[in-house]
């Protein structure tokens, strides 16, 4: 008796089994490292419904980089840094294990980084990417409940060989590599790249008393009031945002603010960084205004510092100030420091620490919004901002070229 036959079954495309397609298909041959990360974080939050998910890739110093990402703003690519060890996600790489967590705002180990607001997608779920026996990298999903599922947890290890792969093949270099944004006319400089890092310290070492956060933000006003009394003997004329940063530092509704979150139990970190939020929200949508946000975020955060007994990020002679937005209390202290000239992803108009620089007379060119996806710590640097090209790792000849 012949076995009868039976159709096979076509498998329907649900939106998940699509984007699992696309992810076993891959990026473009002709994708840069961050596109196709991009591209493979979109498939990766679609199989998982997640409407977060990124790549961070170990690069030198130990240093962990956003180079992928889907749900959270192009702008952070590159920009946002941390150890091995910082962090929920630091911390699966330090460990090789998957690490996760239903509300990161409650974890110790959880760090702030203003630009992604990840307060909105608090549950995370960590996996190291792991090249042989040595972490190359990690990726993180994120949801706005918890828990995740030990489904979620298999296809997403599954999915680490892909993006290993691919950053063990694009490691990215950036040699040779021209970009161009809009120059300051200020001529040309060569510099050694230094990302400014946005993080907030969210971890108190211990709790200050409102004589301590008292101290902290009159310290950190009074450094930064000496910086500006000695841009000011430096200016040939009048500087309108010296003027707006001086503003920002002497706004005692600030400190008011942090007062009143500390006296509810607050710890201050945590309250500044609510104020720093808080700010941004309500500035956003008032055009010019919404650069004294980017202020107020860097001066609170050098208090934040200050309470918890963490140093400030200092430029060394030689740098050059390589940011998103270019808080003019950063530039303030690039400029002290010695530092060569500024490349800001955003444009001009959106910080004031591009202007006080060019009012400085230090070369400074904006909206170049890929160079944090070219740059790396440390990368050698030529600026011109003339004509508002930027060379990442030139050449000897290109070097040469540069100083005549």
């Amino acid at each position: 008796m012949d076995t009868p036959k039976v159709q096979v079954q076509i498998v329907e495309r649900s939106d998940r089994v699509e984007a699992a397609l696309r992810f076993a298909a891959g990026a473009s041959a002709s994708s840069t490292l961050s596109a196709a990360l991009c591209y493979l974080c979109e498939q990766l939050a679609g199989m998982t419904a997640s409407p977060v998910a990124s790549v961070y890739v170990l690069e030198a110093d130990h240093e962990l980089v956003l180079r992928g990402n889907f749900g959270f703003t192009r702008e952070a690519l590159g920009e946002v840094r941390m150890k091995v060890g910082q962090g929920i996600t630091g911390t699966c790489v330090e460990t090789l294990s998957p690490v996760t967590v239903n509300d990161a705002r409650l974890s110790e180990q959880f760090e702030y980084f203003p630009q992604l607001a990840e307060e909105r997608y608090p549950a995370f779920l960590a996996i190291p990417l792991l090249s042989g026996p040595r972490p190359c990298g990690a990726l993180v999903l994120q949801r706005e409940t918890g828990p995740f599922s030990e489904a979620d947890l298999l296809v997403s290890i599954g999915a680490t060989r892909a993006l290993t792969a691919l950053i063990d093949a694009q490691v990215p270099a950036g040699a040779h590599l021209i970009l161009r944004g809009e120059g300051n006319q200020r001529g040309r400089a060569l510099g050694v790249g230094a990302l400014l890092s946005r993080a907030l310290p969210r971890r108190d070492p211990r709790k200050a008393s409102p004589e301590q956060l008292t101290a902290a933000f009159a310290a950190e006003r009074e450094e930064v009031l000496q910086l500006a009394d000695r841009a000011r003997s430096a200016l040939t004329g009048p500087c309108r945002e010296l003027e707006e940063i001086c503003t920002t530092l002497t706004d005692v509704r600030l400190e008011e603010r942090a007062q009143e979150h500390v006296a509810k139990y607050v710890p201050p970190s945590l309250a500044l960084e609510r104020i720093a939020a808080e700010v941004a929200r309500s500035l956003a949508q008032h055009g010019p205004a919404a650069r004294r946000g980017v202020d107020i975020e860097a001066y609170l955060g050098g208090v934040a510092r200050r309470v918890a007994g963490i140093d400030q990020q200092r430029m060394r002679r030689g740098e050059m100030v390589i940011s998103v937005h270019l808080p003019g209390i950063a530039a303030l202290r690039s400029w002290a420091a010695g530092a060569t000239g500024a490349i800001c992803a955003t444009p001009r108009e959106d910080s004031t620490g591009g202007a006080l620089l060019t009012a400085l007379k230090m070369p400074v060119v904006w909206g170049v919004r890929d160079i944090f996806e070219s740059v790396s710590q440390g990368d050698r640097i030529a600026l011109d901002s003339d004509s508002g090209e930027v060379i990442v790792n030139p050449s000897a000849a290109q070097t040469a070229a540069w100083r005549r």
